[in-house]
């Protein structure tokens, strides 16, 4: 079944853009209720040489309810960099998410703005050097350092200062169907990848609900000229990266071949003048042999004249 590549960034937008898609999606990684969900795309835009190009970027906040009836907020996000992420512009949306407040509602009916702790789920088109897993989820434990006794207690002012993670690394997701997570995940595998890189021709798990839903809405992204035209764009973008990426190494490279010159015609000058001090050395060696038989000589004299 040929379908879109949701590993492109406007893909992945109109996939998640079907709230109900976006909701199961959400519930099934976190295995918790998604109460509402807002999509929030975050547009950046870069120069190049050869023209203005935008990386879009896709955020996706969730207010979520917990068995225990807790407020969470999540957020969703696709990098899809062939190189190690921007760390930095994570911590800045983080940041962003930490100042805010979100709308709340009680269970008597009051809205409330309210400070809500926060998951991350980020989306990872590139493989994480020391994690082989393609789901992992970095959570916190509450530990009494002294005793090493871990608790079982929550404490908004931790929950709100903290928070949990998802890293999914889609290069990893190849022949993983043993739960519904993992075959919801398929579509996002690398392993359907066809000589068209804008489509995957799909063979996972079609009897799972959600995957029929997001496969359904994935053909129509791939039947749109529209998504091809954006999916070439960001083809181009990728390209024009590389080149700047090829082009910044190949400078790289030659300041380092320049240093590693001069350290060189530094060291050839070091170890000339080393052989320079070594001949005056010698000299100086030479002469105070010389000086030290006259010396001798003079003495033979001296005692010659005396007798």
């Amino acid at each position: 079944m040929i379908i879109a590549n949701p590993i492109y960034d406007v893909v992945f937008k109109y996939l998640l853009e079907d709230i109900e898609i976006a909701r199961e999606l959400l519930s099934t990684i976190l295995g918790e209720e998604v109460v509402s969900l807002e999509v929030k795309p975050q547009e950046t835009s870069t120069e190049s040489q050869a023209s203005s190009v935008s990386i879009l970027r896709f955020d996706f906040k969730a207010i979520i309810k917990t068995k225990s009836g807790e407020h969470k907020k999540a957020l969703i996000e696709l990098q899809k960099a062939k190189q190690v992420f921007d760390v930095m512009r994570f911590r800045r949306y983080l940041g962003d998410n930490y100042r805010k407040e979100d709308v709340v509602l009680e269970e008597n009916g009051i809205s409330k703005k309210l400070p809500l702790p926060i998951v991350t789920i980020y989306f990872l088109g590139f493989p994480l050097d020391n994690i082989k897993n393609a789901v992992v989820k970095v959570n916190r434990d509450y530990k009494d350092v002294i005793t090493q006794e871990v608790l079982d207690v929550k404490e908004d002012f931790v929950e709100l200062l903290t928070h949990d993670s998802y890293l999914i690394q889609l290069k990893l997701l190849a022949g993983r169907s043993r739960t519904k997570l993992e075959k919801v995940l398929q579509v996002f595998s690398p392993e359907f990848k066809t000589q068209d890189k804008h489509q995957l021709d799909f063979k996972g798990d079609l009897n799972e609900p959600l995957v029929q839903k997001m496969v359904a809405r994935l053909e129509r992204a791939i039947a749109s000229e529209e998504i091809r035209d954006k999916m070439d764009v960001e083809d181009e973008i990728d390209r024009i990266f590389e080149r700047e990426l090829a082009k910044l190494a190949s400078e790289k490279d030659k300041v380092i071949a320049l240093e590693r010159q001069k350290a060189e015609a530094e060291r050839q000058k070091a170890e000339a003048k080393e052989q320079e001090l070594e001949v005056k050395e010698q000299e100086l060696e030479a002469e105070k042999q010389k000086a030290e038989q006259l010396l001798k000589e003079l003495e033979e004299l001296r005692k010659q004249l005396k007798k």
